[in-house]
């Protein structure tokens, strides 16, 4: 018997991407989160903040989607969505493989230089949550060429 045991994806330390984000003047904080509402990376929030963000952040994006397919149709894409307050702004684009980028912000923030390099730092995120294909995928045990006798 030759049972086949589905590969699991190691989970990619992804914290990396959020450093060129934090470098930005007024930039507090940033996290790689999951359209599900978990987090894949955080910039030093504590648990229990990361996981309420990361759960407030994925209803916040479902409102998005489903106020711009009401609107523009149903096959619009979501780009971003902004939350202002006197303390600051918040800004959540889509990443890679169903994941999202945030960043919480001063009120003070060049907004077109943290656009910017969020936009950067998602290209880096696709790049490294994409695994080269496996050479062996679709060809058949070793000694068994894949036909009949």
């Amino acid at each position: 018997m030759n049972a086949r045991v589905p590969a699991t994806k190691p989970k990619v330390d992804l914290s990396f991407v959020l450093t060129p984000i934090l470098q930005v003047p007024d930039v507090q904080h940033a996290m790689v989160i999951t359209a599900d509402g978990f987090y894949e990376a955080h910039s030093g929030l504590d648990t229990e903040t990361a996981e309420k963000l990361s759960a407030v952040l994925a209803s916040l994006l479902a409102s998005g989607r489903g106020t711009s397919q009401t609107y523009y149709g149903g096959e619009t894409v979501l780009r971003q969505v902004m939350v202002e307050t006197y303390d600051g702004y918040v800004f959540v684009i889509p990443a890679a493989e169903g994941t999202y980028l945030a960043v919480f912000t001063g009120p003070g923030v060049a907004m077109d230089n943290v656009s910017y390099e969020m936009q950067k730092q998602v290209q880096t995120l696709g790049k490294a949550m994409v695994s080269p294909p496996r050479g062996d995928v679709g060809r058949a045990p070793s000694g068994d060429d894949g036909r009949s006798a």
